[in-house]
């Protein structure tokens, strides 16, 4: 778009999602870029969902890079310090406020980044008075993943059932099964759990290079393409219901100035 074309957009009927992730490795089966490109391929089908009709709902330019220390032991791995992540992410939005855009969803694909966005959009809150809704895209669909997965509470982890299926599903041009390996996480007390299904209520810093060998957390070898695309079609469209109930919120909802 150019900037003319936004000029002219009308700021009420308009959503922006900002789709965040990270540069990290997700077990030998899977490229580098996959919590990104989730985030990002969903919000586009999002999107698409809104085409045709008095709103409209864009997609920025996505962030891929997030904080993902606990990958580092892994070559191709990118990360952010949380302050650096958590600048971007304010400085992104605060451009906008001034020409009058006040819709707006983080959309995240990667774990680590959660805690670092529910902060920033209180800061966004705090500063700017503008109120930022944040989600990860499977804390949408946790009846979907129940419903799908073959894998025990930990089998959904990190390069998984879940996420190697949703590749399978998007493009399995990039996914090797022949290296998908199965590596349960180490629960570390009994009230932790790393599965997208069923988080725990502790939460324990993880460090992927000591605790798996190649990179995984849960049981990738039972992915497949057709758990990939109820994965992907129940994200998008339990998404777009929440953007429309959105959508009603009054702009004194949502702006205090």
């Amino acid at each position: 778009m150019t900037w003319k074309e936004i000029e002219i957009l009308d700021r009420d009927n308009t959503f922006i999602i900002f789709p965040t992730g990270a540069i990290e490795q997700h077990g030998p089966q899977l490229p580098i870029d996959t919590d990104i490109y989730n985030s990002t391929t969903i919000s586009e089908e999002v999107a698409r969902k809104f085409v045709g009709g008095n709103q409209r709902v864009l997609v920025a330019p996505p962030i891929p890079w997030g904080t993902s220390p606990h990958h580092l032991g892994f070559p191709g791995t990118l990360s952010l310090r949380p302050e650096t992540f958590s600048s971007i992410i304010f400085d992104v939005i605060s451009s906008l406020l001034p020409h009058g855009f006040y819709r707006f969803l983080l959309m995240n694909g990667h774990g680590g980044n959660a805690g670092i966005l529910t902060a920033t959009v209180s800061q966004l809150s705090d500063d700017l008075g503008i109120s930022v809704p944040t989600l990860s895209y499977w804390t949408m669909i946790k009846e979907t993943l129940i419903a799908v997965g073959e894998s025990p509470i930990g089998g959904m982890g990190h390069a998984c059932e879940m996420e190697t299926s949703l590749a399978l599903h998007m493009r399995a041009d990039l996914v090797d099964m022949s290296l998908a390996v199965r590596e349960m996480p180490r629960e570390l007390t009994s009230r932790s759990s790393i599965d997208f299904r069923a988080g725990g209520p502790v939460g324990i810093p993880l460090d992927f290079l000591r605790d798996s060998k190649h990179g995984v957390m849960g049981d990738p070898t039972l992915a497949t393409a057709q758990k990939g695309e109820r994965i992907f079609t129940d994200a998008c469209e339990n998404i777009s219901a929440l953007i429309s109930e959105l959508f009603l919120l009054e702009k004194s909802q949502l702006r205090k100035n």
